[in-house]
Order: structure tokens, then C-alpha cells, then sequence
């Protein structure tokens, strides 16, 4: 029988699919090194999605931690692959029986008209560095790039990571409003609740009152065809009823967050007076048989001074790895073992070269009936994300058990390549002050806004 603790594996990133494969493989007793970019190991579920998912995020990172606090694991944060240690160097180098990548999909798809990116951070913002200063902005010590959010923004993209973006700026905005006209700090939680008409009635006002230009959400097909419900299979019964869906979902956010939706539209250039971004160009679209199809010399000009591209992330290319229409190239006979290494597998995002955790796994949980119903609300929209991330997890182990069969098949690492691969993670984590994981995590567990609310209201 193999001695799978003298296997050594390094799993690059530490959120849902590389805790679990790192859970499973210390479960299995092969020892682990998770390597992460970022002091927390969390991913997209601290920084990508909104932070008024509490209980989503709560839930998920708890459960993040059990995993991999283990005595089987040592987690090394604060370390890029590809920039801090690099990736053939990893493998070539380092000793480990196998990497695995989990490292998600972090890099905004560029947005695609020529010359339009001497506007990024000046006119043209990407969604991940958005959502991340939102949840962030909040921190005392937080020094990141800080956006700032104006009547009448564009929002170019479809899915709920687009219909995330135009929450966001319609909640802060009101909040900006309500605090110029009448002094009062609403709670942003309370806004995403309950929807901006319920929370101004409080006040007597309407959205009129606040005199708000809101953001327009710009989309290359019909609202019907936005991926918010998956079809149950591919007849045409399903099709057309999961269109209906997506349909009145989009309807449901229209009405309860006012904002503006132009659909069959897709951007074909830019405005730009004095160097300054102004706006878009827009072509006029029919949706034909699922292609879209220019109706001739119907161009229209939206004015802007700002615009958020929401149309994706892609996992960040490594140097000595192929890729295949920006995801992975995976061998043809297993769709988690990477093309042309012995060693190197791959799963969650990096292997569908997908953003978000709704399209990482297509045909996961699909859209309950019970959103709609309960219109939207926190509670059937976290009970849909879990059943995804479930659904994400079960495909990652069924992915491992074939990763730890082939890792076990290999030759037992030597005392001496275990020894460097403690030694030089050991040495990584002192200079970063890591001691335990527990610890670490404690100790940069950042402030949450919810927390600051709360004190806030008590001081009152």
C-alpha cells in the first residue's frame, strides 16, 4: 500500500474548489501546500460577490476554514504563481507529486473596442475591480482604487454579476440622495431588501424626489434571453419555459431597483470629447435564431461619462501553459488533467475558463421557481448560489477521486525533496508573519460593514 503522506501536492488558489481538493487529498493523507494569492483564502466569495450576501459568505468561508485547517495542509498566503514563485519552477523544481490549479477566473474579459482601454479607471471601469472596492471602501485601511458613482452610467453585460452592478450604483446613489436631502444614512442592506420604492415610502418620497438619472444596462439580445434560468434540458418545452423566466427575473429587478434596460443593443464605438470618455455607440440588433443580426442604419449614441463592463472573467494566463479560447487546454482523454504535463490538473474555473459562479457550472442547480415567488429576495437568492457552489463542489470530487488515484500511482517523494518544500514554505509564511491558520485568518479577517453599521446605529 502507497504512503500517500510522503506525497506532497501544491493546489494553487484555496476557495471552493481548491479547498475541497485540498480537503479531499488530506482526507485521503497525502500532505498539501495551498498556495494563495491573497491573505484569505476566500476568492470570489469575499471579493467578488456583493457584500450584502452575509450568510452566503459567512457559510461558505466557515466551512472554506474547516477544510483547511488541517493537520494535513499548510496554507501559504500572500503568494502569486506566476509572479512570486514561477509556475515551471513550481513543478520543475519545487518536488511536489502533483499541482493542481484552482486559481479561478480573475482577469475582466477587455472590453472590446479598440482604444477604449486609455480610459480604464478614468471613464471605463471593469466589474471585478468594482465589486471589490464596494466591499471594501468601507475599511479604514483600505487602499485600493476607489471609484465614484454618478447619475447615468452605463453598464455593458448580461447575468446576475451585470444586474449586481446596477444594484450597487442605485443603492448608492440613494443613499448619496437621501443623506444630501435629508440627513439620513440608510442602511444598504435594507435597500437590497426590501427595493428602493419600499424604502423611500418611509420617507414620503418617491424616486422622482431624489432627482436620480439611473444607470442603463445594455444587452446584445432580449431580456428573455439573459442566462438567469438554465433550461431543465434542451426541448423545446424547457427552452421556452426558462426564457420566460429570465424574462420576468430581469422584469422583477427593473421594477424593484429602477434602473434602465436596453436590450438588443451592441456597443461599436465610443465617444470621447477632450480626451474624456462621453459615451457609446451603440447598434441596433434583432435576435435571429440565437444569432445576432445589425438592422441596417439603426445607430444610436447613449451619453456616459461613465462605463462598467460586466461581460465576464477569465482564469489569468500562466507562462508554460497552453490555452484554448482563453480557458485551459486540457488533455483529451480527462478533462481535469492540463495538456502536456504528467503532473498538473485542474479544476473549478480554471478548467471551464468561466467567472462566476453561476456559469463555472452550467449544468448545476438551476433557478428555483422560489426567487421569483419570493421576489427576489437575500434568502432564495443565497439558497440558489449554495445549491450551486454543492453543485460545483460534487464536480470537483468526482474530478479528484481520478486526481488521487493517478497522484497515489506515482513514485513516494524523498525525505530530502519533503524537507525543501517545508523548508521553503516555512520560510515563506515567517516572512509573512503566518504562524497558525487559524490565526492568520482572525487576524485579517477584515472589518465587516455590516459590524460598522451596527456600531454606528448604536452610537446614534
Amino acid at each position: 500500500m502507497k504512503d500517500f503522506k510522503r506525497h506532497y501536492v501544491a493546489v494553487i488558489g484555496g476557495s471552493i474548489s481548491g479547498s475541497e481538493a485540498a480537503s479531499l487529498l488530506a482526507k485521503n493523507g497525502f500532505r498539501v501546500v495551498v498556495f494563495d494569492m491573497n491573505a484569505l483564502p476566500y476568492g470570489k466569495i469575499e471579493d467578488g460577490l456583493p457584500n450584502w450576501h452575509i450568510n452566503l459568505r459567512n457559510r461558505q468561508e466557515k466551512e472554506i476554514d474547516k477544510k483547511l485547517d488541517h493537520e494535513n495542509i499548510r496554507f501559504v498566503p500572500l503568494v502569486k504563481i506566476g509572479r512570486d514563485i514561477k509556475f515551471d519552477d513550481l513543478v520543475n523544481n519545487w518536488g511536489f507529486s502533483a499541482v493542481i490549479l484552482a486559481n479561478g477566473a480573475w482577469n475582466d474579459r477587455k472590453f472590446p473596442l479598440d482604444g477604449i482601454e486609455k480610459f480604464k479607471d478614468n471613464g471605463l471601469i471593469y466589474q471585478n475591480d468594482f465589486i471589490y472596492w464596494f466591499n471594501h471602501k468601507h475599511e479604514a485601511d483600505f487602499n485600493g482604487k476607489n471609484y465614484q458613482i454618478k447619475d447615468n452610467m452605463l453598464v455593458v453585460g448580461g447575468g446576475l454579476a451585470s444586474l449586481d452592478v446596477v444594484k450597487i450604483i442605485m443603492i448608492e446613489l440613494v443613499r448619496s440622495k437621501l443623506n444630501i436631502l435629508l440627513n439620513v444614512r440608510e442602511n444598504p442592506f435594507e435597500i437590497e431588501k426590501y427595493g428602493i420604492k419600499k424604502i423611500l415610502l418611509k420617507y414620503d418620497l418617491s424616486i422622482e424626489d431624489l432627482n436620480i438619472e439611473p444607470p442603463t444596462l445594455i444587452y446584445r439580445r432580449h431580456a428573455a434571453e439573459m442566462p438567469l434560468k438554465s433550461p431543465k434540458d434542451e426541448s423545446a418545452a424547457s427552452m421556452e419555459k426558462a426564457k420566460k423566466v429570465s424574462e420576468k427575473l430581469l422584469n422583477n429587478y427593473v421594477n424593484k431597483y429602477n434602473f434602465n434596460f436596453k436590450p438588443l443593443s451592441v456597443p461599436i464605438g465610443f465617444i470621447e470629447e477632450n480626451g474624456k470618455f462621453k459615451g457609446l455607440k451603440l447598434q441596433k440588433v434583432m435576435s435571429y435564431n440565437g444569432r445576432i443580426v445589425p438592422i441596417e442604419n439603426e445607430i444610436e449614441i447613449i451619453k456616459s461619462d461613465l462605463l462598467i463592463s460586466s461581460i465576464g472573467s477569465l482564469p489569468e494566463p500562466l507562462d508554460g501553459l497552453q490555452y484554448e479560447n482563453s480557458a485551459l487546454k486540457m488533455k483529451k482523454y480527462a478533462d481535469y488533467h492540463v495538456y502536456g504535463f504528467d503532473n498538473v490538473f485542474a479544476v473549478g474555473n480554471a478548467v471551464t475558463g468561466r467567472g462566476n459562479i453561476q456559469e463555472s457550472k452550467q449544468h448545476g442547480q438551476q433557478i428555483t421557481r422560489k426567487i421569483i415567488d419570493q421576489h427576489l429576495t437575500e434568502g432564495a437568492l443565497e439558497e440558489w448560489l449554495i445549491n450551486l457552489n454543492n453543485a460545483i463542489k460534487s464536480d470537483v470530487t468526482e474530478k479528484m477521486n481520478s486526481i488521487v488515484q493517478e497522484i497515489g500511482a506515482r513514485d513516494i517523494q524523498p525525505d530530502d525533496i519533503i524537507k525543501s518544500i517545508l523548508s521553503k514554505t516555512a520560510k515563506i509564511n515567517q516572512e509573512n508573519g503566518y504562524k497558525t491558520y487559524s490565526e492568520w485568518i482572525k487576524r485579517h479577517r477584515p472589518v465587516r460593514l455590516e459590524a460598522l453599521l451596527k456600531k454606528e446605529d448604536s452610537q446614534k
